[in-house]
Parts: structure tokens; C-alpha cells; sequence
């Protein structure tokens, strides 16, 4: 069986210098020893010819061997193999027992210490250009120190930490070696070709996998740029979108835009544009779905199926003026398409400023796959949005960074993250209008659609 590469490689106090190490040390000594044997010929050689090339030879294999043990030297040093065996002696993470080895000269009994137990470390290198460094938990002394090792590791390889998971028998701590990139907001930046959303340069998610967007964040975090860019991303796609806005703002212009009948900002507005996306989610089921050859199909398995999205931007502020009994109408139609609407393609983004369970309760928060909390929350805040959960939170000085939680990735843990950057000379509107007008169908797929509707 091949072995991988990439596959862990073990370090304690007992371990010695890899392989590849000893066997780059043996191809340079080599080299020194060929170029010392040229050197000797050369002295003994009567031939001006033999001493000529000898002494060629001699010099190119010193300058050779020169460069390679500069290079092997600062290639070694700079090992996580190298700094985690230095760790390990630096901070005592060994046992040692004193064993009697004989008598001296004046017959007095010799005793040694000797290491017999040590902290067990292993490392590697990932593809996506991630540092792995499991602190294994043996069930010795050391393992209660398996987790407590942040700092000290980030220091030690002079860089922030990236991800940790605690696991029973491990705890892994994951390194950036090539960090994590804001990306820029461009008319050509969109990929239409698959559904994948792309946050950052390597924060991304399908569409419906997972389905819901939950953003949080105060006055001036970034939440309106997110969600422009998002909706950018979504129409690109083909998505039809459903937008809520009760302030009558910013948004509320982007949805004119898109469509004016699918854009709301009262309150009997919104309950009926609510009521309009739970009826195209049961169209879809009963179009899609109502036969048994659909079993375990989604709308990706549809041909011409295109997803749709509603936007509801501060959900706080409608349910804080609106008269109860809308509030409630438009709960149930929002927890009818949360837990519904995933199958035919449907998405639900709320944006709030605080994920309190009085506006948003705790069962329907909890089936948002994708949960953004901009600027610097509180920590009630980030337990409300992202539940319990060992990360140290750094202090955000940055315009739209935030930690985002997408459900199955990362191991259900937030991570840092910048939004998307809008260039102040891009023209978001007349974008908008662009991927608008591309995405209008022809008076020929009308009637298509229509007539595939009709029994």
C-alpha cells in the first residue's frame, strides 16, 4: 500500500532526525567527500591536464556543497519536526527517572537520569496549505495539557491560530500557512457556471447545502454591503428573489430593480410577499415532487429548475412595529419556508442586528445553515448565534469582518472572515441592472413556462 505523503509524522523527546533529513545530510556528504577526493588527486597528479580538472571539479562540488548545507541546515530549522522537538525540551514535556549505573572510582554509587515518558506530537502539511500540529492525549500526565497549548504553538510557528478541534484522544490546532484572502467585488468575479457561493478565497457553500442565511451585525458593521454582494451572487444564478424591507431603504431600491411585484415594505406588503414565496414553494412541490419516480430528487434534479431566495432585512424592527397579529402570519410563513422550502431550491436570508430568542426563536434560528455575526458582538450575542463553543474571539478593527459558521464545515465551529470588498468606483446599480436584464426571459420561454404549468 502506497503511503501518503501528506499522512502525519510523529515527534517526541525520543524521536530522531526524519529520513528524508538523514538522507539529504548523506547526498551532501557525499558530495564534500567527491570533491575531496578531487582535491587529492589534484595534489598528487603530475598531469596539468588531470590537476586542471580536479581543481574545476573541486571548486564547483565546494560551491555546491556550500549552497546545499545552507539550504539543508535552513530547511531543517525551520521544521515543525525541528521546533516541535525543541518544544517539547524547552517546556519540560518529558519524564525522566534517576537509575543507579554502577560505582565510580572511589566506589560511590553512579546514578543517571534517564527520560522515560514524553509528550507525543504529530504534524503535516494539507493541500488547502494548512499547518496540522495533534497533540495526542495518551492518558499520561500530558494530556491534560493537550488543549492548552494556543499560544504557545502560534509562537512557536509565528502564526495566528487558525482552527482547534479537542477531540477525545487528540487535539488538533490548525495553522494558515498561505492565509485566508479578502476577495473583490468585480463585474467578472462571479461564477455562473455552478452554485457555489464564495465569501472569501476559501470560504465557500452550494446553494441549499446547507440552505438559510442568518446575519447579524450592529450599524455600520458591513451588513449591507454582505447582502448586496449576496444578492448579486444569487441573481447571477438565476435565483428569483423575494425582498423585504420594512425601513423602505437601500434595499427596498434593489428590489424595485429586480422585480417590483416581488419587492415589500409594509407590513400587509410583506405578509403578502411572504405568502407569495410559500405558494411558489407548494407549486413546486406539487409540480416536482407529486409523482413516486421523484423519490430522493431535489430542484438541482429539475431541468430549467432555478433556486429562489427572500431577503428580510431588519426582522427586529417589523416585528417591534407591526401589529401582532401580521408578526404572527409572517412567522408562520417564514417557519413554514425554513423548514420546507430547502427541497425546491428555496433560501431564506434574515438580517438582524441581534439574534435575541424573543425575535427569533431559538428552533427556527437553529435551521439557519449559515450564521454570520459582523463586527465585535457580545458574548451573549455570539452564544445566541453560534451556540457554545471554545473559540477565542479576536477583538474585529476591520469594516466588515466577522466570524461565519456554515453547518458541516470546519467541524461546526465560527471562523474569522472579511465580507466580500466593494470598490468605491464600482456601479452596484448598474450591475445589478446588467445581470437584470440578462436573466429576463424571452416571450418563447414565457410561454414554455406557462404551458408546462397548465394541466
Amino acid at each position: 500500500m502506497k503511503k501518503d505523503k501528506n499522512s502525519f509524522k510523529k515527534v517526541s523527546y525520543f524521536s530522531k532526525i526524519p529520513m528524508f533529513s538523514r538522507f539529504s545530510f548523506l547526498l551532501i556528504t557525499v558530495i564534500f567527500i567527491i570533491g575531496l577526493a578531487a582535491f587529492t588527486i589534484n595534489y598528487f597528479s603530475y598531469s596539468n591536464v588531470l590537476k586542471f580538472f580536479c581543481s574545476l571539479l573541486f571548486l564547483t562540488m565546494s560551491i555546491y556543497f556550500i549552497k546545499k548545507w545552507r539550504l539543508f541546515r535552513r530547511k531543517y530549522n525551520r521544521s515543525p519536526f525541528k521546533k516541535l522537538k525543541w518544544f517539547i525540551k524547552e517546556n519540560k514535556l518529558y519524564e525522566e527517572e534517576i537509575y543507579e549505573v554502577g560505582l565510580n572510582k572511589n566506589g560511590r554509587v553512579k546514578k543517571k537520569k534517564v527520560v522515560v515518558n514524553s509528550a507525543y506530537f504529530l504534524y503535516k502539511t494539507t493541500e488547502n496549505d494548512e499547518l496540522i500540529i495533534r497533540a495526542l492525549k495518551r492518558a499520561d500526565k500530558f494530556s491534560d495539557k493537550a488543549n492548552s497549548y494556543d499560544t504557545l504553538l502560534s509562537a512557536l510557528f509565528g502564526l495566528p491560530l487558525y482552527k482547534k478541534f479537542d477531540e477525545v484522544q487528540y487535539c488538533d490546532y490548525v495553522f494558515e500557512l498561505v492565509p485566508d484572502k479578502r476577495i473583490m467585488v468585480t463585474n467578472s468575479s462571479r461564477n455562473t457556471s455552478n452554485y457555489k457561493i464564495q465569501i472569501t478565497s476559501k470560504i465557500n457553500w452550494e446553494i441549499g447545502s446547507p440552505p438559510h442565511i442568518l446575519i447579524s451585525g450592529s450599524t455600520g458593521s458591513g451588513k449591507a454591503s454582505l447582502v448586496n454582494t449576496l444578492i448579486l451572487d444569487y441573481l447571477s444564478k438565476g435565483a428569483k428573489l423575494f425582498i423585504a424591507d420594512p425601513k423602505s431603504a437601500d434595499l427596498a431600491t434593489i428590489g424595485r430593480i429586480i422585480d417590483k411585484e416581488h419587492t415589500a415594505t409594509t407590513e400587509n406588503e410583506i405578509a403578502k410577499l411572504l405568502r407569495e414565496a410559500n405558494e411558489e414553494m407548494e407549486r413546486r412541490y406539487k409540480e416536482w415532487f407529486a409523482e413516486k419516480d421523484s423519490f430522493g430528487k431535489t430542484w438541482k434534479d429539475i431541468d430549467g429548475a432555478r433556486p429562489f431566495m427572500v431577503v428580510f432585512d431588519e426582522y427586529a424592527a417589523f416585528t417591534a412595529v407591526s401589529s401582532p397579529k401580521i408578526v404572527k402570519e409572517v412567522q408562520g410563513y417564514l417557519f413554514n419556508l425554513v423548514l420546507k422550502s430547502r427541497q425546491v431550491g428555496g433560501e431564506i436570508c434574515i438580517l438582524l442586528q441581534r439574534p435575541d430568542a424573543s425575535i427569533l426563536n431559538g428552533s427556527l434560528r437553529d435551521n439557519f445553515g449559515v450564521r454570520i455575526g459582523l463586527s465585535n458582538m457580545t458574548d451573549d450575542g455570539r452564544r445566541m448565534l453560534f451556540g457554545s463553543t471554545d473559540v477565542m474571539y479576536k477583538s474585529i478593527q476591520e469594516m466588515g469582518g466577522g466570524y461565519i459558521l456554515i453547518d458541516s464545515q470546519n467541524n461546526n465551529l465560527p471562523l474569522y472572515f472579511e465580507t466580500p470588498l466593494i470598490p468605491r468606483d464600482y456601479n452596484f446599480l448598474e450591475e445589478l441592472q446588467n445581470i437584470v436584464n440578462s436573466n429576463t426571459p424571452s416571450e418563447t420561454s414565457k410561454a414554455i413556462e406557462i404551458g408546462r404549468r397548465t394541466p
